[in-house]
C-alpha cells in the first residue's frame, strides 16, 4: 500500500477518533445539565407538595447522573413519608457502600437511614445507626436528640433521663424540668404496673430535680390517695401550692375530694383563705371558695369574692362567668345580662384553656407533654 495512502488513514482516522471524543462529551456534559434541570425540578416540586412528580424527576436525575447522592437521598425520604420503609432503607444503605462520599453527605445519609429505621419501629437498627454517627462525631447533637427521641417512643424513659442528662454538656437547651418530667413518665408506668412504692419514689425524685413540677406533686398526692393515705396527700397538695402558687388551682379539686372523703368539710373554706390571706392576687383560690360558699348558700360572700377579682382584673372571664351563674341564681337578670353581654363582646373564638405553642393542639386541661406532637412543656394558656 502506498505510503501516502497510509497516512491519509490514520489521519482520518485520529479526526474520526477525535470527533467521536467530542461528541461523546457534549452528550456527557448535555445528560448532567439534563440531570440538574431534573433535579431542581424535583426540589421545586418538592416545596409544592407534589411528591409524585418529584419523585419522578428525582428518579430521572440519577438515571442521567448516578452520582447526584442528594437526588438518592431525596428518593429514599419521599418513599419513606408514603409508607414503603423497606425500599427507603434500600436506597439510603445502597447510598452507603460508595467509597467517593464526603463527609457531610455520608451523615445526610445514616441520618436518613436512622429516619428509615424509625418510621418502620425497628428501634435496634436505628440505635446501631446512630451509635455509627456518634463514633464519628461524639458531640453531633442531632444524634443524641434522636436517640432521645426514640427512647421515648419505647416509654423507656429511664434511658430517656440519662440520655437527656448526658444532653446538658453539648445542648443549650437543657432544663431540670425536662428531667423531672422524665421520672414522673417512669413513676406513671410502675404505678401502672402496680408498683406503687416504686412509682411514689420516681414523684419524689422528680420533686428533688424540680420543686417546680406540678404533675410530681399531683401524681404522688393521688398515690398517696389510692392507698388510702389522705393526709399524705394533702400534705403534698399543700406543698404544691406554696411552691408553685401560679399553678395551684390544679390542686383544688383534688384536695376538695380528699376533704370530702375525710369528712372534714369546714377545712374546705379554712384551706382556700389561707392560700388567699398569703397569695391576695390568686383569683383561682378565690373562684374555688366563691364555689364552696354557693353550695353552703352564702351568696352574698360568693358575689363579693367575684367582684373583688373583677377590680383588680377586670377582664377575668371566669369571675364574670360565674358571677353570671350568682346573679341568675339570686334574681338579679339585669346584672346578669350585662355581664354576658360583655362576655360576648369580649369573648375569644377558643374555648379550651391550654393550646400547645407548636401543633396548636388544645385541650381545656393542662398537659406536660403534647398529646398531639409529644413536644415537652409546650402548654400555654390561652
Amino acid at each position: 500500500m502506498d505510503f501516502t495512502v497510509i497516512l491519509i488513514f490514520v489521519v482520518l482516522s485520529a479526526i474520526t477518533a477525535l470527533m467521536m471524543i467530542f461528541v461523546f462529551r457534549k452528550r456527557s456534559a448535555a445528560g448532567l445539565e439534563d440531570a440538574s434541570s431534573d433535579y431542581a425540578e424535583g426540589l421545586n416540586l418538592l416545596l409544592a407538595g407534589d411528591t409524585e412528580k418529584a419523585l419522578k424527576k428525582f428518579k430521572e436525575a440519577v438515571t442521567k447522573n448516578s452520582q447526584n447522592i442528594d437526588a438518592y437521598l431525596k428518593i429514599g425520604d419521599i418513599l419513606r413519608e408514603s409508607g414503603q420503609f423497606d425500599r427507603a432503607v434500600n436506597v439510603h444503605k445502597y447510598l452507603t457502600v460508595r467509597t467517593t462520599l464526603t463527609a457531610k453527605q455520608k451523615r445526610e445519609i445514616y441520618q436518613s437511614l436512622v429516619m428509615d429505621y424509625q418510621a418502620a419501629q425497628e428501634y435496634d437498627k436505628a440505635f446501631d445507626v446512630l451509635g455509627k454517627i456518634i463514633s464519628e462525631d461524639k458531640n453531633n447533637t442531632w444524634a443524641h436528640e434522636m436517640k432521645l427521641k426514640l427512647y421515648e417512643q419505647k416509654e423507656e424513659w429511664e434511658d430517656a433521663f440519662q440520655v437527656y442528662k448526658n444532653l446538658k454538656k453539648i445542648s443549650k437547651e437543657f432544663k431540670n424540668g425536662r428531667l423531672a418530667l422524665y421520672k414522673v413518665q417512669e413513676g406513671l408506668k410502675l404505678s401502672k404496673n402496680g408498683k406503687e412504692k416504686d412509682a411514689q419514689a420516681r414523684f419524689r425524685d422528680a420533686i428533688k430535680i424540680d420543686s417546680q413540677s406540678p404533675p410530681a406533686y399531683i401524681y404522688l398526692a393521688d398515690s398517696y390517695r389510692n392507698e388510702d393515705r389522705k393526709e399524705d396527700a394533702l400534705k403534698v397538695l399543700k406543698q404544691f401550692v406554696e411552691k408553685v402558687p401560679s399553678q395551684s388551682f390544679l390542686a383544688f379539686e383534688l384536695i376538695k375530694e380528699l376533704l370530702y372523703e375525710g369528712g372534714v368539710y369546714g377545712e374546705i373554706e379554712n384551706f382556700y383563705l389561707e392560700i388567699i390571706n398569703s397569695q391576695p392576687d390568686n383569683h383561682e383560690a378565690k373562684l374555688a371558695l366563691a364555689e364552696n360558699y354557693k353550695k353552703k348558700g352564702e351568696i352574698e360572700k360568693a358575689v363579693n369574692l367575684c367582684s373583688s377579682i373583677l377590680e383588680s382584673d377586670p377582664s377575668n372571664k371566669a369571675a364574670k362567668q360565674y358571677l353570671i351563674r350568682l346573679y341568675h341564681h339570686t334574681g338579679q337578670k339585669d346584672e346578669a345580662l350585662n355581664l354576658a353581654i360583655e362576655l360576648i363582646e369580649a369573648s375569644s373564638k377558643h374555648k379550651e384553656k391550654f393550646r400547645c405553642s407548636k401543633c396548636r393542639h388544645e385541650s381545656d386541661k393542662p398537659f406536660w407533654r403534647c398529646p398531639g406532637c409529644f413536644e415537652w412543656e409546650t402548654a400555654i394558656q390561652n
